[in-house]
């Protein structure tokens, strides 16, 4: 069930990977030595200076005496391929001393057997045995008449007999302490190695720091110079007492489908919120034009969550200083960004799709602020539709009059587009897609070019039997969910002409809607 050999090896082998990752760092650290300082940025200055620079000394933490500690205390290629940390002198005096220990006790019965040797006048004497049985006098049996008394016979084979004295049982008695003495010292030297190792986490994480800190900038100046596409330098505009937060990004695309993809299909987009859409004309009735609050419609799969997912990374990018994929980008700080994207539960937790997602609405409820940046992608969808819809509009309220944030705000809903339509904090838009052989009796004979162009208004349909057949359902099901579906709507119509007879107390014009109707 566990192999402590392996398993000390492999520790072994992290350990000293890690350290050679460190030697790395430490040689980025020197050769940046020469050019620091003509660094402008001086975030960068300090990340690459080492801080034993006498002048103007960086926060790198200068690692040599560390490594050159952990080179010397051990044999690293041994330790690698044996998977034992062996110290090398003067690391653990334990070890040291039951080593020397050894060394003595071995002498002493060399020089033992070299005395009998002259006293048994026999120089064909050696030592036999291994182990429990080591360290046994070997004589030949026409020396025997020469055996002094002391001697105790242990073994024997033809011509040869076998023997120990007291003096041999002595130093052996002492040889295995010191043997047992240096196991455990053996033993205990991976943990003293990797405690010296930790006395020191205190450099080792300030190393750990600046070099996250130079990968983050390596990696953003890297993007900038090969980003596909156009890119720009973003504004970021201090907030004053009388500006209100806003992002303004025009022909924008998204950093990694543009990457992953080649970017050259990419459909690049403008994001307003907050502030007037400048590049179409206003007209009288554009009186939400600074709404912060934006309600995201279009048919499935035209690309609403990726507009939603670029705004919330180019709004990231932006922040860190970074070059962005778009033609201009402007946006006031943003103190958190709130998500509330994709569907997943919690099984092990007992919490459904819809209560993790409620759940994550709710945290942005309580703790976004007017400065933050709120991105929802379908609210409701896991519950019935009126109650979706009844907490999808609840929450858009809430956002709008409350907390007044920057929000990105998706929805199948299209009840909830004309709950808001003349909301003055909320602006409509939706991706664009073009519909070609458009059949009221029949949905599955119109085509579906998608745009992925994100424009002004609101999408009239989702044109959800459009994704049914790009996802194979059988014809059959489509044509009675079709059906089905224009159950539904003279369902809702009728009670819609039923409120109105009540509201307006005519006959007359009861009679005139069933008509038009």
């Amino acid at each position: 069930m566990f192999d402590e050999a392996k398993y000390s090896k492999k520790k072994i082998e992290d350990f000293l990977q890690t350290l050679d990752g460190f030697k790395t760092s430490y040689k980025v650290a020197r050769k940046f030595r020469e050019h620091a300082k003509k660094f402008k940025s001086r975030l960068l200055q300090k990340t690459a200076t080492l801080d034993s620079v006498e002048e103007n000394p960086g926060h790198f933490p200068d690692l040599k005496e560390e490594l050159l500690f952990f080179d010397e205390a051990f044999n690293h290629d041994k330790a690698r391929k044996e998977g034992v940390i062996v110290p090398n002198k003067g690391v653990n005096t334990d070890y040291d001393e039951a080593r020397l220990d050894i060394e003595r006790t071995e002498s002493c019965l060399q020089e033992y057997l070299s005395q009998q040797k002259t006293r048994l006048g026999c120089r064909t004497l050696v030592y036999w045995g291994s182990g429990k049985n080591r360290y046994q006098i070997e004589v030949p049996e026409s020396m025997l008449k020469r055996v002094p008394d002391e001697y105790v016979l242990m073994s024997s084979k033809k011509g040869w007999k076998r023997f120990r004295t007291k003096e041999i049982e002595k130093h052996i008695a002492d040889l295995v302490d010191a043997e047992e003495r240096k196991d455990v010292a053996l033993k205990d030297t991976m943990r003293r190695i990797f405690h010296s190792f930790d006395e020191r986490y205190t450099k080792w994480n300030a190393a750990l720091q600046c070099l996250s800190v130079l990968d983050v900038l390596i990696s953003l100046s890297k993007y900038s110079k090969s980003a596909d596409g156009e890119v720009c330098r973003p504004e970021v505009i201090s907030p004053e007492e009388n500006t209100e937060p806003f992002i303004q990004i025009h022909e924008a695309r998204h950093p990694c489908v543009t990457r992953t993809f080649g970017g050259g299909d990419f459909i690049p987009n403008n994001t307003f919120v907050g502030v007037p859409d400048d590049t179409e004309m206003e007209t009288d009735d554009d009186t939400n034009s600074n709404s912060k609050i934006v309600l995201v419609t279009g048919p499935n799969m035209g690309g609403k969550s990726t507009l939603m997912r670029q705004v919330g990374l180019l709004t990231i990018m932006a922040q860190l200083g970074c070059y962005v994929p778009a033609e201009k980008c402007r946006i006031s700080p943003v103190d958190r960004i709130f998500t509330r994207l994709g569907a997943s539960d919690r099984i092990m937790a007992g919490e459904s799709t819809f209560f993790v997602e409620l759940s994550e609405t709710s945290a942005i409820l309580q703790h976004a602020t007017k400065h933050s940046l709120v991105l929802m992608d379908e609210l409701g969808r896991g519950t019935a539709t009126y109650d979706g819809t009844a907490i999808a509009c609840s929450v858009v309220q809430e956002l709008s009059q409350r907390v007044q944030c920057r929000t990105l705000f998706s929805t199948h809903y299209h009840s909830l587009v004309e709950e808001f339509s003349h909301d003055p904090n909320i602006r409509l838009g939706h991706m664009a897609c073009m519909v070609e052989n458009e059949d009221e009796e029949d949905p599955t004979q119109e085509t579906i070019t998608f745009l992925y162009k994100f424009t002004k208004g609101a999408c009239p349909k989702s044109y959800g039997f459009n994704a049914a057949r790009l996802a194979n359902l059988p014809e059959d099901v489509i044509k009675a969910a079709i059906h089905k579906s224009k159950e539904f709507e003279e369902t809702v119509n009728r009670i819609r002409l039923m409120k109105l007879m009540w509201k307006s107390g005519s006959r007359d014009d009861l009679i005139q809607q069933l008509r038009v109707s």
